[in-house]
């Protein structure tokens, strides 16, 4: 091999060199997957976690909750939760606080009451006069009314002008099922009617969204 052909394959070795090291290289982020309560849950979060740009592939297994996302390049905590958000879902990575009930300790002197277990009820004899009172519409097998509801006890430790009613539909041929269908409409689990401390309807949350009910709550008094 002459000098010049030699010369050639040296620097075509070390571009190559180069390009390896400049390209990207695959990355994978673990993490729990929280708020499936079915099998078949698996299905659309994996194609929710797969529309995220760069995505390569998701595995999730739904007896552990163990789920591996790989992609192309780095994915941030915020654009998985981002994500995830619309199904209610949250991916817990190791090392993260998990919101947890109140324990009895805590609940103590804070207005937290069932205003129903299945049955037909009226709003208004749930109220908490000159509080803001927080309707959680819940059923135990809804994944995500198991992640909003423990946040939604802990609002009402933080805030002193808050009341909590939990409505617990059972299922949708419940008697408070039915009602809540027809009288506005009850789009899904979990679900939450927020009134102000003189009855008025200051808002509703559909889904596991927290930061839309502390919003609502923060607007102020009506």
């Amino acid at each position: 091999m002459n000098r010049l052909l030699l010369r050639v394959v040296m620097v075509a070795i070390g571009l190559a060199g180069q390009a390896r090291a400049a390209a990207p290289s695959d990355s994978a982020m673990e993490f729990s997957l929280a708020g499936m309560s079915c099998a078949t849950c698996v299905n659309p979060a994996t194609k929710t976690l797969g529309d995220i740009s760069g995505v390569l592939d998701v595995q999730i297994d739904f007896g552990s909750k163990r789920t591996i996302v790989k992609a192309k390049r780095e994915i941030s905590r915020d654009e998985i939760q981002e994500a995830l958000k619309e199904l209610g879902f949250e991916a817990h990575f190791p090392g993260d606080p998990v919101v947890e009930a109140l324990s009895e300790i805590e609940r103590a002197g804070l207005d937290i009451e069932t205003a129903s277990d299945g049955e037909a009820l009226r709003i208004s004899d749930h109220l908490a006069s000159g509080r803001i009172t927080i309707f959680d519409y819940y059923a135990d097998w809804c994944g995500p009314c198991h992640l909003l509801s423990p946040k939604l006890e802990r609002l009402v430790l933080k805030y002193q002008n808050l009341a909590l009613r939990k409505v617990d539909i059972k299922d949708w041929e419940s008697e408070v099922g039915k009602q809540a269908t027809k009288e506005f409409g009850l789009p899904g689990l979990p679900y939450v009617r927020i009134y102000g401390p003189k009855g008025k309807l200051l808002g509703t949350v559909h889904g596991n969204r927290i930061e839309e009910v502390e919003e609502i709550i923060g607007r102020g008094p009506k």
